[in-house]
């Protein structure tokens, strides 16, 4: 039977969804997206219900700035949104470590394999996160844009020049993919995706792999910016196969 509990850690609300039955589970640390957040009993994401039916303890926690830690700070998104977004992104980046930690510490969790990943905005985080922390085993981000700058020609034009622009090409994978090449990685991405076109990811994968790395990339090619079945099932087959958690048959 599974257990799911709203729990505080680092001081960041987080979802845990774990089978209580389990002394000790592998953990999977996933992001949520732009307009997202960690979920509720209520309203649980199922691939993440799977994974944990699998043996994962799996912690979703609010990204800053979403969910229990939104603020009147929002309205910014409405004058200069990628800054926003960058900034919201950021400072989850700098709270990893500690969630990281904390996590952990947690005295149903083992050691062994820690994974990360996200979805959209999650996706980008997932992959700063994996990329400054070796404890993770591998990382899964799905539609999530490894070269991190605005796709929208208006947004990309009226950022230029600007700290974000920085920003991106300090922490972007496609600019960074030695960053990604000792562990393996797995991209997800809708082949009708207008916002992270499958085509940029299927790039940065064959950069991280022309320096010897272990990249993989699954393409819907009839899904946009969404999750379809058959993307959900290889983000969840993956992680297993990767975490190879108790229950799971492999």
């Amino acid at each position: 039977m599974l257990d799911i509990v709203r729990m505080e850690l680092a001081g960041i609300p987080s979802l845990i969804i774990r089978e209580k039955e389990l002394e000790r589970a592998p953990a999977v640390i996933h992001y949520h997206g732009w307009t997202g957040d960690k979920g509720s009993l209520e309203n649980l994401d199922q691939s993440l219900v799977q994974l944990a039916s699998a043996g994962f303890c799996v912690v979703a926690p609010d990204c800053y700035e979403h969910g229990e830690r939104r603020t009147d700070a929002w309205f910014r998104v409405q004058f200069n949104g990628w800054a926003f977004v960058c900034q919201a992104m950021d400072r989850t980046r700098q709270e990893a470590p500690e969630l990281f930690d904390a996590v952990m510490a947690l005295s149903f969790v083992s050691p062994d394999k820690p994974q990360v990943c996200g979805t959209s905005m999650g996706g980008l985080i997932a992959q700063m996160v994996f990329a400054e922390n070796r404890a993770f085993a591998s990382m899964v981000s799905i539609v999530g844009r490894s070269s991190f700058f605005q796709a929208d020609e208006w947004c990309r034009q009226a950022q230029q020049g600007t700290w974000c622009d920085e920003w991106c090409s300090e922490y972007a994978t496609q600019l960074h993919p030695e960053r990604f090449t000792d562990r393996p990685v797995l991209f997800i991405d809708g082949g009708l995706d207008t916002d992270c076109p499958a085509a940029t990811n299927a790039e940065t994968v064959h950069l991280i792999n022309q320096q010897g790395g272990r990249a993989e990339h699954f393409v819907d090619p009839e899904v946009g910016h969404a999750r379809s079945p058959s993307m959900r099932s290889r983000f969840v087959s993956w992680l297993i196969a990767h975490g190879r958690p108790p229950l799971s048959a492999a």
